[in-house]
């Protein structure tokens, strides 16, 4: 049980009685090749574009093998030295012997130069270029958080996501790959026990790639002192066959040559051979290093990236790891139980929402069928109504023009009377002031006549006064004729007393 938890991850199921499952996966399950893990199936033309890259790939260095054949031939004819033309031109097995040494002598350098740029991409690469980014745990809960740090699948799938931002030439190198392939493997498993025999199933894959693809040099480093040897029994054949005793000498001489070219191509052929072995081992040597270095970089980053499937030997550990996992199972347990909780309630009130809004469609629909006949009714008799209040309406305002067209008619009549009124009161007004003037000079000569009465002269002198107050206040002969009738029935009895007082001073 410890072991499972520990090491295999949590699916939490949640059954009625709120139950925590925690089932383990086995350790011994069966690993895919790589071929078949994680790879997403290629299209036709990705399939016939990467044969063709790894065709040209192939023909290259047989290419520039054979260019450098004829180059080098055509120095020898160039230069037409003795003992050159001796050893590559004096039979055509000693040109398949060159031609064959220029061929293994490309293929080996390319191998040089791809191992040199490997070993440059993975010194450039930093540990911290290949793990994956730290992830912030701030938005995460305490499942997703335990996972991270003990489910070794979702690590590696992770990390592959990080791998797969990487530039594109730098996903092609050797390192890049073999972590690459190590977590496609990884990421189907949620513990890392069968890490260690996949690192050494790659390791091993990748060296015996190394060392078949160095097969052809081996077969052109064996085939060049085969094809010496040939040349050899083909020149003591020919030479065999081509003597002639009866000249003594001359047989000698051509039992000679004829030698010469035999083991010359021996020579020449176990020459290129020993050249082509001591140019492979330190090519050879060059893979095994960059491969033991691939090994240990990857072994190094998984050991780093991937949780130990080991907590160690303590029974504390144990415990501590044990009770960390028991914990997160239960936040898990409770976090789902809210989840489904929530989930319930919202459905819940969705169907209530829903039953609602049809309850108040149904109820609206049939208050307005039970309401709309009575409404329309009303309506009617509010309309009639208000029909019949236009009509009243319309009388009594038409009564109000015809009142208020008397009332202004008569209210003319009234201002004319009052202005005719109004007149005829300033005619008096001025018959009594020129009265009163001559009475007041009257007075004046009885006066100097006579010795006048104290009390008669202050009467005049009244008089007099009241003659003026008279004239002064009196409108004058433009003021406007059409006055308010109220106001000129109001100044009818005040005219009436001032004129008796004038009639009683006079």
């Amino acid at each position: 049980m410890v072991r499972a938890l520990y090491s295999t991850g949590i699916d939490i199921q949640m059954t009625p009685s709120s139950e925590i499952n925690m089932p383990t996966t086995p350790r011994d399950a069966t690993i895919e090749p790589a071929s078949k893990i994680g790879n997403p199936p290629e299209s036709r033309d990705v399939r016939i574009s990467a044969g063709e890259i790894s065709i040209i790939q192939k023909l290259t260095p047989l290419a520039v093998g054979l260019i450098g054949t004829g180059v080098f031939y055509a120095f020898l004819y160039a230069v037409n030295w003795a003992p050159l033309n001796r050893y590559f031109l004096g039979h055509p097995v000693a040109v398949a012997a060159t031609t064959l040494f220029c061929i293994a002598v490309s293929i080996l350098a390319f191998k040089a130069m791809q191992t040199a740029s490997q070993r440059t991409a993975m010194r450039m690469l930093r540990d911290d270029d290949l793990m994956p980014p730290p992830e912030d745990a701030a938005d995460r809960s305490p499942t997703e958080i335990w996972q991270r740090q003990n489910n070794a699948g979702l690590i590696a799938r992770s990390w592959q996501t990080a791998l797969a931002e990487l530039p594109e030439a730098t996903r092609h190198s050797r390192i890049v790959s073999r972590l690459d392939e190590i977590l496609t493997r990884q990421s189907h498993r949620t513990t890392t026990g069968d890490l260690p025999e996949d690192l050494r199933e790659l390791s091993i894959r990748d060296a015996d790639d190394a060392h078949d693809s160095l097969g052809l040099i081996r077969i052109i480093v064996w085939a060049i002192p085969m094809l010496g040897f040939l040349g050899t029994v083909i020149g003591i054949t020919q030479t065999l066959g081509g003597l002639d005793f009866t000249d003594g000498t001359a047989a000698v001489d051509r039992l000679k040559s004829g030698l010469y070219v035999a083991f010359d191509t021996t020579a020449i052929g176990l020459v290129l051979s020993v050249v082509a072995i001591f140019l492979q081992f330190p090519v050879e040597r060059g893979q095994q290093s960059l491969l033991a270095d691939i090994d240990a970089r990857v072994r190094k980053l998984v050991s780093a990236g991937l949780p130990s499937d080991d907590p160690g030997d303590s029974q504390t550990e144990l415990v501590t790891h044990l009770c960390r996992g028991i914990e997160v199972a239960i936040a898990q347990s409770l976090s789902t139980q809210a989840k489904l909780w929530q989930e319930t309630i919202e459905e819940a009130q969705a169907a209530w929402r829903t039953q609602h809004q049809e309850g108040a469609e149904q109820f609206r629909r049939l208050l307005q069928a039970a309401m709309q006949p009575a409404l329309t009714h009303h309506a009617d008799r509010i309309e009639q109504t208000i029909g019949k209040l236009d009509g009243a309406a319309s009388s009594v305002n038409l009564a109000l023009r015809e009142q208020t067209a008397a009332w202004r008619d008569a209210l003319q009549e009234t201002a004319i009377e009052v202005q005719t009124h109004r007149r005829t009161l300033l005619t008096h007004v001025e018959a009594m002031t020129t009265l009163a003037t001559r009475q007041t000079q009257a007075s004046e000569h009885e006066f100097k006549a006579t010795d006048i009465d104290p009390a008669m002269a202050k009467a005049m002198t009244t008089l007099a006064r009241a003659v003026d107050i008279l004239s002064t206040r009196l409108p004058e002969k433009n003021a406007p004729r059409v006055v308010d009738a109220s106001a000129a029935n109001a100044s009818e009895p005040v005219e009436s007393a001032r004129d008796q007082r004038l009639g009683r001073a006079a």
